[in-house]
C-alpha cells in the first residue's frame, strides 16, 4: 500500500518525465500510461529520446517507476493489422537500427497493464468486451486495452482502473474508481487539449487531481 502518481499520455513532452524525477521521492511508486511517442509537430528522433528517457528514468528508480505500453508506441515494436493516424514510417526505421537494439527491447517488454495496491494501470483501460488475449488481432481492437475509448460502443470493467488514451480537459472519474488521465494531448496548432492534471493515488483508494507545473 502507498502513494502513486499517475501520468497520463505524454506524446515526446519530455519536460514531463524531467518534471516527475524532481518529485519522485514523494511516491512510492510511478506509473506512466502508454503513447510516449508521435506528436504533431514532433520528430522521429524526439520519439527515440522520449522512449530513452524514460528507460533512464526507470533504470535509475527500478523499484518505483512502471510503464504500460499505448497504441502508439505498440505498432513501432509488433506486427499490428493496419497502421494507424500519428504513425511514423522513419520512427520504424529509427528503433529498428542496431543502435537501438536494447532500447527496442525495453520497450517491446512493456506490459498492457500493471496493478498497484488493486488498481489495474493501462492506456485505455480495461473493457468487459475484451478477450483478455494479449495478441496483436486481439489488441489492435477498440475493445483492447490499447484502444478503448469512453465514446465508443464499450462497457469499462468495474474495478479500480486509470488510463489515458482519450484526450480530456482533465482527469475525470467515468465511473467511481474508474479515471481517464489524458490531459496533455494537444491540438494539431500545439495547443493544449487539457489542462496538465495527473492523478495521485493514496493506498489504492483515495483518487485526487494535481498538477507538475
Amino acid at each position: 500500500m502507498g502513494k502513486v502518481l499517475a501520468v497520463g499520455d505524454i506524446h515526446t513532452k519530455i519536460w514531463i518525465i524531467d518534471k516527475v524525477a524532481e518529485i519522485i521521492k514523494h511516491y512510492d511508486k510511478v506509473i506512466f500510461c502508454g503513447d510516449y511517442a508521435d506528436d504533431f509537430s514532433a520528430s522521429p528522433q524526439d520519439t527515440i529520446k522520449t522512449w530513452k528517457a524514460l528507460k533512464d528514468l526507470q533504470a535509475k528508480n527500478q523499484d518505483k517507476v512502471k510503464l504500460v505500453i499505448g497504441n502508439h508506441d505498440y505498432i513501432y515494436v509488433h506486427d499490428t493489422p493496419s497502421l494507424q493516424s500519428g504513425y511514423n514510417p522513419m520512427t520504424h526505421i529509427l528503433i529498428d537500427a542496431p543502435e537501438h537494439k536494447d532500447l527496442r527491447q525495453w520497450l517491446a517488454s512493456l506490459p498492457i497493464v500493471v496493478k498497484i495496491d488493486a488498481v489495474s494501470y493501462s492506456h485505455a483501460g480495461i473493457t468487459n468486451e475484451w478477450s483478455g488475449v494479449e495478441d496483436s488481432n486481439s489488441l489492435w481492437n477498440d475493445t483492447s486495452p490499447i484502444w478503448a475509448r469512453p465514446n465508443s460502443n464499450v462497457t469499462y470493467k468495474y474495478v479500480p482502473q486509470v488510463f489515458g488514451h482519450t484526450p480530456s480537459e482533465t482527469c475525470y472519474e467515468i465511473k467511481r474508481k474508474v479515471w481517464c488521465i489524458d490531459t496533455f494531448s494537444t491540438y494539431p496548432d500545439g495547443e493544449p487539449f487539457g489542462d496538465g492534471s495527473v492523478l495521485q493515488v493514496i493506498d489504492g483508494k483515495k483518487f485526487s487531481k494535481l498538477y507538475l507545473k
